[in-house]
């Protein structure tokens, strides 16, 4: 499967002195348009981002597929101690070359500063952790400049005292211990904001080194190590040979901003960790990895057929894409309801396909790797209702939110009133926490941190309010419902089950005009189209 997937996506055709795909494709007169990029190859979504620039994507996705063939002969033959350990140095080997020296040390020197304020390692490890942190932070901010060595050992031996005499003082000092344990937890949400504020007081705009920024994009699943670990369900004394492998492993190398809560924390990672058969898991893998291909072959093929066919019936659906459909009403004010109602679904199409092809990418890693890995995206088109649609389409996210926001929120508030736990809970996790825990700290990495950009973010409340609203409803509604067939039983009300799903898809397509602002629109124009999108012009 991995040489099918570097046939299609890498350089290897010509090396191994076959016709490129797209030559096969014309010889049994198949000429689609969008699959096929400049080099005659695949057009595929699987990508390193962020790497080096001497290394093209052709080229990154070629070493990928071989340290993923490396590291899965490691993780099938070696002996169960050291398993985990050589994925890590899997990861740690393609990082070097995808991402450079530096990049890897800030992002290792995060992880142990991190291990060493949750764990016990015995004291002279812990020193040497520690210098090991302060050397490897050196490095990664010292960045192209000159390196000195006397610097980096000094910073070592600063780093190492630091965590010889505090680590100390927090134990005997449980609540500071805590809050310096959240504070390095929420290091990513926290730096999001005060360099908003600092670029709004000096406009002056961080840049944060690579490293760092590979390991702020783990930040959803370090809050859930947190869990875990104040659930009692990570050891104490964990090793670091223990630690690492829930962060750094291969499994992350594709698309590393894409699904990040994949793995969730620690319990769900040792739980799953070759709980079946390896032989099993492997081909599960294989067969994921095979839905994959299906995506990111025909994804972009059918999605272009299907704006084709919504074209030729007259209506303009904007490329799909809500995007322009919005920037298009806020310039003209004027959209049909079969436009905007075909425009948002055709988007949210595209995104299923993208999705799709990276997250199964993904999973099919983990498994493959022995993980028994429960799928992210599960054919979200079956869905008959809001709440299992969330579930299926955004699986480990879900369980994020879930577990961050709606369980506190569930059993502290409203505990005699069973529809108001589940209705705030329920906002609490899709609402509040998936705005500014699950959306805020990605869009300031992706647009940069400048106080513009959380205004930005911000106006987008009204998706989220929405969203939060179809679920919470959902929910209820279900609370209350007493009926024991179940969706897509072969029986008379199969229609309805289709008319569900496309009321379900419709409803989180329509609510993404709010996700979409343009410049110079306003809330009254979102407003405006959404309502036109349910038939009500105004």
């Amino acid at each position: 499967m991995l040489v099918l997937y570097a046939y299609l996506f890498t350089q290897a055709a010509a090396f191994w002195g076959l016709p490129a795909p797209e030559e096969v494709a014309r010889q049994i007169g198949w000429t689609p348009a969008g699959v096929f990029d400049d080099d005659h190859h695949v057009d595929s979504e699987i990508r390193i981002y962020r790497g080096t620039q001497e290394i093209g994507h052709d080229d990154q996705r070629l070493i990928l597929f071989g340290v993923i063939a490396a590291a899965f002969l490691f993780a099938y033959f070696l002996p169960l101690r050291h398993k985990q350990t050589a994925l890590v140095i899997c990861f740690l080997t393609a990082g070097l070359v995808l991402y450079g020296g530096t990049a890897m040390a800030g992002l290792l020197a995060a992880h142990l500063a991190i291990y060493l304020l949750f764990h016990a390692p015995p004291q002279r490890q812990g020193w040497l952790i520690g210098a090991a942190a302060g050397m490897l932070g050196y490095l990664a901010f010292a960045g192209n400049a000159k390196i000195s060595t006397v610097q980096a050992l000094l910073w070592g031996v600063a780093s190492m005292a630091l965590f010889r005499d505090g680590l100390p003082y927090l134990e005997r000092h449980p609540r500071i211990q805590a809050l310096v344990r959240v504070v390095a937890i929420q290091s990513a949400l926290l730096v999001v904001l005060i360099g908003a504020l600092a670029e709004g007081l000096s406009h002056h705009s961080w840049k944060l080194p690579l490293g760092v920024l590979l390991f702020f994009w783990q930040w959803e699943r370090l809050m859930m190590y947190h869990i875990d670990y104040d659930n009692g369900q990570v050891p104490k004394h964990l090793p670091l040979t223990g630690y690492l492998p829930v962060f750094l492993t291969p499994a992350v190398l594709p698309n590393w901003h894409w699904g990040v809560t994949i793995g969730q924390g620690y319990h769900y990672l040792a739980n799953n960790f070759l709980a079946e058969d390896k032989n099993r898991l492997a081909m599960e893998g294989v067969k994921i990895w095979a839905i994959a291909l299906f995506y990111l072959v025909f994804g972009e093929w059918i999605r272009l057929t299907l704006v084709d066919a919504a074209t030729g019936l007259g209506l303009d659906v904007h490329r799909a894409s809500t995007a322009r459909l919005v920037c298009a009403f806020v310039e003209t004010h004027q959209a049909g309801t079969a436009s905007v109602l075909a425009t948002t679904l055709l988007d949210q199409v595209r995104w299923f396909m993208l999705w799709a092809a990276a997250l199964h990418f993904k999973t099919g890693l983990w498994r493959v790797f022995g993980y028994r890995m429960d799928p992210y995206f599960d054919r979200p088109w079956l869905a008959t209702n809001l709440a299992a649609f969330w579930t299926r389409f955004t699986f480990h996210y879900r369980e994020f939110l879930v577990r961050a926001f709606f369980y506190p929120v569930f059993f502290r508030f409203f505990r005699e009133h069973t529809r108001w736990r589940i209705f705030v809970a329920t906002m609490a996790a899709a609402c509040f926490g998936n705005l500014f825990w699950g959306h805020l700290p990605e869009e300031m990495f992706y647009q940069g941190m400048r106080f513009e950009n959380i205004w930005g973010v911000l106006q987008t409340w009204p998706y989220f309010v929405l969203l939060g609203l179809g679920i919470s409803f959902t929910e209820l509604y279900l609370l209350q419902k007493r009926s024991t067939r179940a969706p897509w039983t072969l029986d008379r009300r199969i229609p309805l089950d289709v008319l569900a799903v496309y009321l379900t898809l419709q409803f989180y397509s329509l609510i993404h005009i709010f996700a979409r602002p343009c410049t110079n629109g306003t809330l009254a124009d979102y407003a405006r189209l959404f309502l036109i999108g349910l038939g009500i012009p105004l």
